[in-house]
């Protein structure tokens, strides 16, 4: 089993990200765009965005919500994926990179 934290892509940024064309992975993703889910384990990424539907679905009221577009996981040792056509490989942004002009929409940033 692998523990990932959800981390859910603000509706803001949501937005963006959903509007734009689709980049090729790795995702270049700012910390300042998500807010951090909980931390759940899982067989694998599907296997935690599946059982979160079904709990959606069943609507248990104390279950996290889905996983969506433009939300991403992490794992202990640092492996980000980013949904959007599946769970894709994503870095984050360096500080270094969101200081010039641009950058963000260069990399595909939302």
């Amino acid at each position: 089993m692998t523990s990932f934290r959800i981390l859910y892509l603000t509706a803001e940024a949501g937005e963006r990200f959903r509007e734009r064309s689709p980049r090729k992975p790795p995702f270049v993703l700012r910390r300042s765009h998500y807010e951090n889910g909980p931390e759940l384990t899982a067989e694998g990424p599907y296997e935690l965005w599946r059982r979160l539907r079904e709990q959606s679905d069943r609507a248990e009221p104390s279950a996290p919500r889905p996983i969506e577009v433009g939300d991403a996981l992490e794992t202990a040792d640092g492996v980000l994926l980013c949904n959007f056509w599946g769970f894709d490989a994503a870095q984050w942004m360096d500080a270094e990179e969101s200081e010039g002009p641009g950058a963000a929409a260069e990399n595909g940033a939302p």
